[in-house]
């Protein structure tokens, strides 16, 4: 497969989506009806070769998408004249617990679990723009009844744990939840576990988080610029990017380099601020991802065009650079960055020039 076409091939597919052919759709509605959901969460996680890709197929956007999903006894994509196989992961095994509508494989061996979907800054005022998160939990899932399920899968199927979720309370208050939940699985498993969390205001409590277990530490900034911050992210925004880099530099003490990583949103603010912060982070030993926004159906920013993939490719290769120069590598963290599904760092890290 040529690198270039490939990454126009990814770029593609995660900034606009794939449209369903009737017989695609069929099958899909006869094997994994719950794909349809609409919602960051619930896309569908799919490989293409030996790349993960999160694409959206239940988006009002992603019906205009020059990508189709075909199905002739397999899944493909056609792009440019050449089909392209697509492999979606395993279903995984059923506990009888509240874990089997949690966890899905968004990657061979990881498995993503969003506890929580009551966000301390969901209200009208404070909302991310991008977010297209719904209030599905009064509070996070007890973790006592969230291990009872997780000790059961992962006696059937052991990976790492991506734990992700909506601010419960206060960033403060869910890095409290996510130490709990990590000592309680550590009771019963060595797995690694990658925890995705918003800076507290103590720090220590980063110190805590790893004492507890998790492995992997992610904290996202997601936009960069002061004022952009303030337009985009009204709640997040109140703790400052100065107050993220004191965070990530504290969790890759704790953690160790490479341990860390952090989401940049590409196609809503300038592509020079995401660079800058990239090079950045990496001189910090934090691993920056560029995850291109999508127009999803239930954020605010709904109507805003999707990011360009030609755009997303440009700035990814300097940030596959970046990963090699500052020695970087995906495969030291486990969880999402390994993964890849939602950008393109990796494939530009890996697949050589």
């Amino acid at each position: 497969m040529v690198r270039e076409k490939f990454l126009r091939l990814k770029a593609g597919l995660l900034c606009h989506g794939a449209a369903l052919t009737d017989a695609a759709r069929d099958e899909m509605m006869r094997i994994r009806p719950k794909l349809f959901k609409k919602g960051f969460i619930d896309a569908v996680n799919m490989a293409i070769g030996d790349s993960n890709i999160c694409v959206s197929i239940a988006e009002g956007f992603a019906e205009g998408s020059e990508f189709l999903l075909d199905f002739d006894g397999a899944f493909f994509v056609e792009f440019e004249g050449e089909r392209y196989d697509v492999r979606f992961f395993r279903e995984l095994p059923k506990t009888g617990t509240i874990v089997d509508q949690l966890a899905t494989l968004h990657a061979d061996g990881c498995i993503n679990i969003w506890p929580s979907t009551n966000c301390c800054y969901d209200t009208p005022e404070l909302k991310c723009k991008f977010c297209s998160l719904l209030p599905e939990t009064v509070k996070p899932i007890d973790p006592d009844e969230l291990c009872r399920g997780l000790k059961l899968l992962l006696s059937e199927y052991y990976g790492t744990l991506n734990f992700s979720g909506a601010t419960y309370k206060s960033p403060d208050r869910m890095v409290e939840y996510w130490c709990e939940l990590c000592e309680k699985i550590r009771e019963f498993s060595d797995c690694p576990i990658a925890v995705e969390f918003a800076p507290p205001k103590d720090l220590s409590l980063i110190d805590k988080l790893k004492k507890s277990g998790a492995t992997v530490a992610i904290m996202n900034i997601e936009i960069v610029q002061k004022e952009l911050r303030r337009e985009i992210c009204p709640g997040k925004s109140g703790i400052p990017l100065e107050h993220y880099h004191k965070a990530m530099q504290r969790a890759v003490e704790v953690f160790g380099y490479g341990k860390v990583s952090s989401v940049m949103i590409g196609g809503i603010q300038p592509w020079d601020d995401v660079k800058k912060e990239c090079e950045t982070l990496c001189k910090m030993g934090v691993f920056p991802t560029i995850m291109p926004f999508r127009p999803l159906d239930d954020c605010t920013y709904s109507f805003n065009k999707a990011c360009d993939p030609n755009e997303l490719i440009e700035a990814s290769e300097i940030l596959g650079e970046l990963l090699r120069k500052y020695n970087l590598s995906p495969k030291c963290q486990p969880g999402c960055t390994e993964c890849g599904g939602c950008s393109i760092e990796n494939d530009c890290f890996f697949i050589s020039l």
